[in-house]
């Protein structure tokens, strides 16, 4: 076995304590989020928005009366459940801490549309969808031109058509 001088073993100890701490520092950095603030609180918001979609779409594919509103609904859970997906993963990749928890205004309209039956429950949910739709297709497409994030960009402009679709069969369905 060869000979170490003792006077080495501490400076490669502390050289090899230096390279293990750049490391640790290198991947806390890695994990900063990249996006701006407005992308940052774009992903929060939709997150939560698509949430209360979802919840939304899940009451009425039980109370629904009409048989093509319930086929709506839950073309309307199928997705709202892949956006929130897609949400997750990227806020997961960029840090951007995420709730579960549906806003004061979603909430009460959750609780209403619980109220609420029959024919009165179907009105009631397609109002609803279609005005929050028509809110969020404007955020979507505000947020296209404003962001610069290219995973945050395919998925805004991808979804921006689903929202119009979904926002024009609520209002079909109402006019019938």
């Amino acid at each position: 076995m060869k000979y170490i001088p003792s006077t080495l073993l501490p400076s490669f100890a502390l050289a090899i304590c230096g390279m293990l701490l750049l490391t640790s520092t290198s991947q806390a950095e890695d994990k900063k989020s990249l996006l701006s603030d407005g992308e940052s609180k774009f992903i929060q918001t939709a997150a939560i928005d698509s949430h209360a979609e979802t919840e939304f779409a899940q009451l009425a594919v039980k109370k629904a009366e009409n048989p093509k509103i319930k086929s709506f609904a839950e073309s309307l859970v199928t997705d709202h459940k892949a956006l929130n997906k897609e949400l997750k993963k990227l806020a997961a990749d960029q840090n951007v801490v995420l709730t579960k928890e549906i806003t004061p205004a979603e909430t009460a309209t959750l609780q209403k549309l619980e109220k609420a039956t029959g024919l009165e429950f179907d009105k009631e949910f397609l109002a609803t969808v279609a005005d929050s739709h028509k809110t969020h297709i404007g955020s979507y497409e505000q947020a296209s031109k404003d962001h610069n994030d290219k995973e945050l960009k395919v998925i805004v402009d991808k979804t921006i058509p689903v929202l119009k679709a979904h926002h024009a069969t609520a209002v079909a369905l109402s006019a019938k």
